[in-house]
C-alpha cells in the first residue's frame, strides 16, 4: 500500500536541518526499500521548508513508526495512488 507523507518544517529550524542533513540522508538510505520517492519542498530562495515522501508499507502503522519522533516537522500521512508515472498512465 502506498502512503503520501507530507512533512512541514517548523519555523526557524533551517540551520538545524542543514546541520543534520547528512545523518538524515543516511537514515533515508537505511529505509530506501520503503521509499518510492522522497525529497525536499523548497521555497523561492531554494531553502527546504519540508519534504514529501511516497512510502510503500503494509499499513499506516508502519508509516507512523517510520516517521515517529521527527522533532523538526508536522507530519501528515494519507493513502496514495499513482495515476501517472514517468509520463505514462499507471492505472
Amino acid at each position: 500500500m502506498l502512503f503520501a507523507v507530507t512533512i512541514e518544517d517548523r519555523p526557524g529550524l533551517a540551520a538545524t536541518r542543514r546541520a543534520v542533513r547528512a545523518k538524515h540522508v543516511a537514515w533515508l538510505d537505511q529505509h530506501r526499500a520503503m521509499l518510492v520517492i522522497a525529497g525536499p519542498i523548497m521555497d523561492g530562495e531554494g531553502n527546504s521548508t519540508g519534504s514529501v515522501r511516497v512510502i510503500e508499507a503494509p499499513d499506516r502503522a508502519a508509516v507512523e513508526a517510520l516517521t515517529e519522533g521527527d522533532p523538526f516537522a508536522r507530519v501528515s500521512i494519507n493513502p496514495y495512488r499513482i495515476v501517472f508515472k514517468d509520463g505514462a498512465k499507471a492505472e
